[in-house]
Order: C-alpha cells, then structure tokens, then sequence
C-alpha cells in the first residue's frame, strides 16, 4: 500500500471518533465534543484532497488507492450524515441526506455495472465529482458546527440543500455521459 491509501484508510478510521463525538455532543450538549467533531470533519475532509495530491506528485497513483478514496468519500459523507439525521430528527436534513446517500449509491451501482460488463473506458472522477464532495463537506460541516453556534443554523440547511442539488446535479452528469459513451 502507498502512502496515499493510507491517508484514505485515515479518513475511514476518522469516521468513527468523529461519530462518537457528535453523539457524545448531542447527548451531553458538550461544545468540546462537537467542536473537536467539527476538527476531525475537516480533517478527514482535507485528506480526500492530501491523498489525490500525493498519489499524483508520488507518481503511486493505484486502482486500490482510487477504490480506498472511493470508498472513503462515500462512508465519511454517507454515515455521518446520517447520524447527524439520527441526532436532530430535523426532517429538512433528513431529506437532503436522503437525496445525497442515493445519488452516492446509484453513482456506486452504476461504476459496479461498468465493471462487470467489462467497458473499457471508467466512469472517472470528474471536476464536478470533486466539486460536489467539497460542498457536501462545507455543508456538513456547517451542520455540525451548527449545533455550538445557532446563528449559523438556518445556512447550515441552506448549505446541505444546496450540497443535495448539486449531488443530483452531479448524479445527472454522471448519467448522461454513460448513457453517452455506453449505450450508443
């Protein structure tokens, strides 16, 4: 393994420190817990950019580092949205994470199905790919960050909205040029 999957395998692990704190912050109503929630949030989000950067620069680019980056995106943004839905029982968040977790797993079948049939050509990372992972992070972000200061609450939902839309956005981009390129 290279240096690179190792920071995705960092992100992972950060998943669950990140959890119990927000638990922990929710349940105690203890601003440490969800501040340092929100610390181990960026970082775990900034390591989704460390390891692409290092991968390419280290020349140690691997399809196991890119199916580790994969992965990771998807379980850090996946779960602990939907703790932080468990947490708040706020039906506004719950339905942008619903919208966010579906276009992640549509977006995971689909790159599965490629695979299978064996096309040659991959469903690759795009500019809006990253782009949308960089605002649901932002967004998350917010929303836990939410939880300590209340001014920023109503930006928070307008953040993960706006996160929401551009997953589908992004969803739409994915599938239009895989219709594009796999169907004609």
């Amino acid at each position: 393994m290279t240096l690179a999957s190792y920071i995705s395998c960092l992100r992972i692990v950060l998943i669950v420190p990140i959890i119990y704190l927000l638990d922990q912050g929710f349940s105690l109503g203890a601003s440490f817990y969800n501040y340092l929630a929100f610390v181990l949030f960026i970082i775990a989000g900034l390591t989704d950019y460390l390891d692409g950067y290092i991968a390419r620069k280290t020349d140690t680019e691997t399809q196991l580092g890119a199916l580790l980056d994969l992965i990771a995106d998807k379980l850090l943004i996946s779960l602990v949205m939907v703790w932080i839905v468990f947490l708040t029982h706020d039906p506004w968040i719950a339905i942008a994470a619903l919208i966010i977790v579906s276009r992640e797993l549509v977006i995971s079948t689909l790159r599965q199905y490629v695979i299978e049939k064996k096309v040659k050509q991959n469903l690759s990372v795009s500019f809006i790919g990253k782009s949308k992972t960089t605002i649901q992070i932002i967004a998350i972000s917010t929303l836990i960050l939410a939880q300590e200061v209340n001014e920023i609450w109503l930006l928070s939902i307008i953040a993960i909205w706006f996160a929401s839309i551009f997953s589908l956005y992004s969803l739409f981009t994915y599938v239009s040029e895989w219709f594009k390129h796999y169907l004609n």
